[in-house]
């Protein structure tokens, strides 16, 4: 019983770590939102506006009150005054999500995609930049692109963060990645050993790479079966078919 509710305790952590996870607030750099301020001085033309990003700060603190349909409408209105702002799309694709507006959430992440495949081409070593299209990238579905981006996320990461080697490993389990899955997940008990998902997740992967490295195993004893088999019927059939013999005797007498 000890084992059990201590297993249940476990499992209940982890989803309340999972669930909270999209209402977290995020820390990225003023790149990443699409507000950087180029030397000079001047605003650069993909920075949002002061009330786009007012409405945002609006929208993101309903959003963590779980106000989600004032959020979307704060969010709705910093997008349309700032459309290549990253940050509120990606939040405005969250928000719908919590009000089961799927089709506008795919909208929504599709503009944060957009965006911030903008700011990685100016800032191309953005590590927070190249993490938001990656989870942008997640809520699609377009599990080989996130691992690109997240890839590059962490690549280019002033330090190591447990995060984003946790999405990069989600997105590797997602297409069945196992190995490098677990490989992501090991560096980021590395990082933070109390990351209850990322064990989770490691049991899943490890699982999940045990299962196909034995659907391999099978696969290649089927196929040497096979050609053993081959060989044997091959061998028996040139045995049944006897010498050939050949006729020197000349034409039948007269």
């Amino acid at each position: 019983m000890k084992a059990l509710r201590v297993t249940l305790l476990s499992f209940l952590v982890s989803a309340l770590l999972l669930s909270g996870c999209n209402r977290r607030a995020a820390a990225p750099n003023a790149n990443a939102n699409g507000g950087a301020t180029p030397a000079g001085g001047e605003q650069s033309s993909s920075e949002p506006s002061g009330d786009a990003r007012a409405l945002y700060e609006e929208g993101l603190a309903a959003y963590k009150a779980d106000r989600d349909q004032e959020a979307v409408e704060k969010l709705k209105r910093a997008v349309e005054l700032s459309p290549d702002f990253p940050e509120a799309n990606y939040r405005l694709g969250l928000a719908y999500n919590a009000t089961k507006q799927r089709e506008e959430a795919d909208k929504a992440f599709e503009g944060a995609v957009k965006a911030y495949e903008k700011v990685t081409k100016r800032e191309p070593k953005n590590s927070d930049a190249y993490y938001f299209l990656g989870l942008s990238y997640e809520q699609l579905g377009k599990y080989d692109e996130a691992v690109k981006a997240l890839k590059e996320a962490v690549k280019n990461s002033p330090e190591e963060n447990d995060d984003k080697y946790f999405e990069l490993a989600n997105a590797h389990f997602k297409i069945a990645q196992y190995d490098e899955a677990v490989r992501a997940l090991n560096k980021v008990l590395e990082i933070n050993p109390d990351n209850y998902p990322a064990q989770e997740l490691l049991e899943q992967a490890r699982n999940g790479a045990q299962r196909v490295s034995e659907f391999r195993k099978h696969q290649e004893e089927l196929l040497k079966r096979k050609n053993t088999n081959s060989n044997a019927n091959n061998s028996k059939s040139n045995a049944n078919a006897g010498p050939r013999v050949t006729d020197n005797l000349g034409p039948p007498p007269t």
